[in-house]
């Protein structure tokens, strides 16, 4: 089934008069490194632009100096530093536990490097409700880690990591996409979204959505954080993984393709993104 505009917009959860920001969820996200601290930037700014209630992350320091300089009203988590440069696992479980409930999404993997193993397995001894695995938590998933993932579950994988999370190559992950993102989704018991021309949206009992919006404007570093943002705050405002991963890609190529035509396919940058993204919503909900 594709995507249409029509049916995101019976999806997107509506602000009524008496909501207050525990209405919206929280997202709780592990991002950044001393290495990658961008990346944390862009998911927090997209889970905040696409309306959760509460944006936390969980970072070391110097992460934390940059998101906040750029968006004050992310709420940060300090942690100590781990021996890759990513927030010391122990560190992050302890404040990052008592933000556990029923509205509450964690989002893992953007910018983490090497350390997102360790950090993801710290974490999910917890009893997350929903959690949203991208960029370096999904190598970690590839590399043997095995957490007990919620049943709300989205996995963002490009066709690279799609590949290594199949063990083949990215060529025959791209030779039949289709194939790939439900045997992916089947295996793991996840929603997955396999990122690219035509992203897909596959749910564990065969249900594959694919998208049209989008270009090549978005095949650039930081384009997945910020989608993984935009996702996570749906989940958190009460969209199940499947309804809120459709949603989410279809909102963020929309805004993709709004900014190349207000920039260019070249010259547009991933937080650029998130300029356009209000004027697709405001005329979505007129």
């Amino acid at each position: 089934m594709e995507i249409t505009r029509e049916w995101v917009l019976r999806q997107l959860p509506r602000r009524h008069s008496d909501a207050n920001k525990g209405s919206f969820g929280k997202v709780v996200a592990l991002a950044g490194s001393l290495a990658y601290r961008g990346a944390a930037a862009l998911c927090v700014e997209g889970a905040l632009r696409t309306g959760a209630g509460l944006v936390y992350l969980a970072s070391v320091e110097p992460v934390l100096q940059l998101v906040l300089t750029r968006t004050p009203e992310c709420c940060a988590l300090p942690c100590a530093a781990g021996p890759e440069g990513c927030a010391a696992p122990q560190d992050a479980a302890r404040l990052c536990g008592p933000l556990v409930g029923p509205r509450s999404v964690l989002l893992v993997g953007p910018g983490l490097g090497a350390g997102a193993g360790f950090l993801l397995e710290a974490v999910l001894e917890q009893d997350w409700p929903a959690a949203v695995l991208d960029a370096d938590a999904l190598n970690a998933l590839a590399a043997g880690c095995s957490p007990r993932l919620p049943a709300q579950t989205v996995l963002t994988p490009h066709p690279g990591e799609m590949a290594r999370l199949l063990g083949c190559t990215v060529a025959e992950v791209q030779a039949d996409r289709e194939n790939a993102a439900r045997q992916c989704a089947q295996d793991r018991g996840c929603v997955v979204v396999l990122k690219g021309s035509g992203t897909l949206i596959a749910a564990p009992d065969g249900r594959l959505y694919i998208n049209h919006t989008g270009n090549p404007g978005l095949s650039r570093g930081g384009s997945g954080d910020v989608l993984a943002g935009m996702l996570a705050a749906l989940m958190a405002q009460g969209l199940p993984a499947y309804e809120a991963a459709a949603c989410a890609v279809w909102l963020h190529g929309a805004a993709a393709d709004r900014c190349a035509a207000r920039s260019s396919m070249m010259t547009m940058l991933p937080h650029d993104l998130l300029q356009d993204l209000a004027g697709i919503v405001r005329e979505i909900e007129q």
